[in-house]
């Protein structure tokens, strides 16, 4: 008798999995926008056809995954960043704020060098007029300022780029990356030439990106990047330090 050839049958998906792939699939076709009310459990549980555990399952593992928000008593909400909480686990995990620290500029040069490529290649006069803006903010920026006015730029390269996916992986870093530099309120030194040279980082970006120079901008990119991974550990040994500095944070 031959042997009989036989496929792996494929596990179906769950109800909730089903519930979570409906949800995603309103929001991309734009039938829910960030910050809209999702609607209460019994109506979804009508619309959909399943029962009102599979919704709340789904709702949680939504909520896990970053893209919505619950508010007791209130219902639940389309988050405002999506990817907000995708990278929480790490803070606990890493065994150094300095090894977290460098783990996350690493991840930002294999991701926001190809971004300013792209960038250059794809920015129209509209994304120009948002890196211009960008810049600007941040040209202006004071003491508290600097680490929000900075990383918008970044996202302003990431938006000039037009892809969906590296903008979400750079979006997932933020918070991370903001609760770490938020541990170091003060420096053991004065931080206004590094402010100006990161600032001077974002020009030479910005002007690559102007020019179409999509070798420049990358090459842009990966300096300011890594002037920022250079001088972190001064920054980090400031942090015990009292008295006489300012804040630390620059993106």
């Amino acid at each position: 008798m031959d042997t009989l050839r036989l496929s792996p049958i494929r596990k179906p998906p769950s109800v909730p999995e089903v519930v979570v792939a409906e949800i995603q699939r309103l929001v991309a076709a734009g039938g829910l926008r960030l910050g809209d009310r999702l609607p209460p459990e019994r109506e979804l549980a009508e619309l959909l056809g399943v029962g009102r555990s599979s919704i709340r399952e789904a709702i949680h593992a939504l909520e896990m995954m970053g893209l919505v928000e619950v508010r007791h008593g209130t219902g639940a909400f389309l988050a405002g960043e999506p990817g907000r909480w995708l990278l929480e686990p790490l803070k606990w995990a890493s065994d150094s704020q300095m090894r977290l620290f460098r783990d996350l500029i690493e991840a930002r040069l294999s991701v926001e060098v190809t971004l300013a490529q792209l960038a250059a290649e794809r920015a129209t006069e509209e994304d120009l007029a948002a890196l211009r803006e960008a810049s600007q903010r941040r040209a202006a920026a004071t003491a508290g300022q600097y680490l929000e006015t900075g990383f918008a730029f970044h996202q302003a390269v990431a938006q000039a780029a037009h892809n969906q996916v590296l903008a979400f992986m750079l979006s997932a870093a933020k918070h991370l990356y903001f609760d770490v530099l938020a541990g170091l309120e003060q420096a053991r030194e004065p931080l206004t030439a590094f402010r100006m040279s990161q600032q001077a980082g974002h020009g030479r970006i910005l002007a690559a990106i102007e020019r179409h120079d999509v070798r420049a901008a990358g090459e842009a990119m990966r300096e300011h990047l890594a002037e920022i991974l250079a001088y972190y550990p001064r920054l980090a040994s400031g942090d015990t330090q009292k008295g006489g500095a300012t804040t630390a944070s620059e993106p």
